[in-house]
């Protein structure tokens, strides 16, 4: 090998470990602001209660800013609110998939569909899981909201994430979760809460 070839080589393998790096190390900073502090409590009928996240959950999510609080009306129905949000510039933590951190303390993912929640003119691809423990039974819509839509989807989110990396945008996220106990009057209740509150949720979210 003549030396004009082996620098290229080297000129190759020194701009690939670079561009390797850079794709590793470097967070872009992100512009965005989260606070949700003020998140409302009483909305309509539904009066929160705020709910304190624990120290090793906050340790090992590492979010931004976070949210929990669960609601009541006044036929006794409960939903769970829980969304937080990830900043680009954080060395570690994220979002916890449900996949696989409800299996993990006992849940049983029962069924789970698509369940596409209507805000404004646009659909946002949430996801449904019908839970078992134990006897008893609850229902979960979740989804992730990042710089290129949101997704229900494990592998699209890491998808975006990817691209966000490539493109050398930030790559902030959100998750929202909602939860309330499987049976019909639930249910109802659910749908009516979801049409007051994830355009709120939206208010919050830095995208």
């Amino acid at each position: 090998m003549d030396k004009k070839s082996f620098g290229i080589i080297i000129s190759l393998l020194v701009v690939t470990f670079a561009i390797t790096s850079l794709f590793k190390y470097y967070r872009p900073q992100s512009a965005a602001v989260a606070n949700f502090d003020s998140f409302p409590l009483e909305v309509g009928q539904w009066v929160g209660r705020a709910e304190k996240i624990d120290r090793w959950t906050l340790e090992l999510l590492n979010p931004k800013a976070i949210f929990s609080a669960t609601y009541v009306n006044p036929d006794g129905v409960r939903i769970h609110l829980f969304f937080d949000f990830f900043s680009s510039e954080a060395s570690f933590g994220g979002p916890h998939s449900p996949r696989n951190c409800l299996p993990g303390s006992g849940w049983v993912i029962f069924d789970d569909y698509e369940h596409p929640i209507q805000l404004d003119e646009r659909t946002i691809p949430a996801h449904r899981f019908e839970l078992r423990y134990e006897q008893t039974g609850q229902v979960m819509d979740f989804w992730y909201v990042t710089n290129f839509g949101e997704t229900a989807n494990d592998y699209v989110f890491r998808l975006y994430e990817t691209i966000s990396s490539l493109t050398l945008r930030p790559k902030d996220v959100a998750f929202v979760r909602i939860i309330t106990d499987d049976n019909p009057r639930s249910l109802k209740a659910l749908a009516e809460f979801e049409k007051l509150f994830v355009g709120r949720i939206y208010s919050y979210l830095p995208f």
